[in-house]
């Protein structure tokens, strides 16, 4: 990984394999909790069946992402609460302003592309800025996984 202060902020990049893991890992734990959040504030059934979905799959992702990260470092998956990831707030899971929190199924299922999409861009644009071949090519496994749930909602909203 390398920082780079770029006079309008820092930048982080050039990720290898283990590093790319944590993002993850980051990222599906900031889902996990997103969701969990939404589905304490709604009462409809449907709207809480696709909530749950959602952080079903963030669970999911976290633990493939987990076992990858086992087979990197075993000491990786331990959380010393120094990882530098943590504290970095990529702006996935921001709510677009004035949104009623998934008020439907529908906004549920849209809210929910809206931050995969939001996801993948952050990885595509982490790949780009990786030199890393070992980095590279776990940030598209990455990118494979969230494209997947990304493609599953939007199934599900036709």
């Amino acid at each position: 990984m390398k920082i780079k202060d770029t006079g309008e902020g820092i930048q982080i990049y050039d990720f290898n394999s283990l590093e790319a893991l944590k993002i993850a890992r980051k990222l599906e734990r900031e889902g996990i909790k997103f969701y969990g959040n939404l589905l304490q504030k709604v009462d409809d059934p449907k709207v809480k069946e696709a909530l749950t979905f959602l952080r079903d799959q963030e669970e999911e992702h976290l633990r493939i992402f987990e076992k990858l990260l086992e087979r990197e470092d075993a000491e990786a998956v331990d959380d010393d609460g120094d990882d530098v990831f943590e504290s970095v707030d990529d702006g996935v899971f921001l709510l677009p302003q004035g949104s009623d929190l998934a008020a439907d199924f529908d906004k549920a299922l849209e809210l929910g592309v809206t931050i995969e999409k939001r996801s993948l861009a952050f990885y595509l644009e982490v790949v780009k800025h990786t030199e890393s071949e070992e980095g590279k090519n776990t940030i598209k496994k990455i990118i494979g996984e969230e494209r997947k749930h990304w493609e599953e909602l939007k199934r599900l909203l036709q």
